[in-house]
């Protein structure tokens, strides 16, 4: 689910714990442990440009960009990586310096140094369903599918503003029923 478009789901989906599940999915990805990162904003730093603004932020106060995933995960549904970026100071310590949806004060960052960034090749953000119910599969489901029309209008990390009446219309359904599904789950 492209955080970076409108639903109603809840804002803040960061783990709340790193459990077996998470752990799979994470390895699943990259063989690092995912850590959580503290995550303050720089005052320079735009939306879905995370690769920009940890660039941004080296050439301030030096230090180094660490790449992997940001962690989502609603309970009962899914679970979410997006590729990443975040700050490296000079001691090692790391830094989300992106803004973040829901103002969340710290995120769950799965390092992994095979995802660098290049601009020119978009890496699509890998959903799995957090267990085998018909509610999950079908959340994940829908959830790719919106990603994959996204994914069409991407150019680099942005996404152009204007898609297609029969994108547009075949989005705005597959959102209803995304929404539908974590109401739900929910219950």
């Amino acid at each position: 689910v492209s955080r970076s478009c409108a639903m109603h789901l809840p804002m803040n989906t960061v783990p709340k714990a790193i459990t077996p599940e998470l752990k799979s999915f994470c390895q699943s990805i990259s063989p690092d442990r995912p850590v959580y990162v503290r995550s303050k904003r720089s005052s320079d730093a735009q939306t879905s440009a995370c690769f920009d603004n940890v660039a941004r932020k080296i050439s301030r106060a030096g230090g180094s960009i660490a790449y992997g995933w940001a962690i989502w995960h609603i309970p009962g549904l899914y679970f979410e990586a997006e590729h990443h970026g975040v700050w490296r100071n000079r001691r090692g310590d790391l830094l989300d310096v992106s803004p973040q949806l829901g103002d969340v004060r710290k995120i769950l960052f799965l390092p992994d140094s095979t995802a660098v960034y290049n601009p020119s090749q978009f890496r699509s953000n890998v959903i799995a369903p957090a267990n085998d119910t018909p509610v999950a599969i079908e959340f994940v489901a829908m959830a790719k599918a919106r990603n994959a029309i996204l994914d069409r209008y991407r150019t680099a990390e942005y996404i152009a503003v204007t898609l297609s009446s029969t994108d547009q219309a075949a989005l705005d359904a597959i959102t209803l029923r995304l929404n539908d599904l974590w109401t739900s789950a929910a219950k």
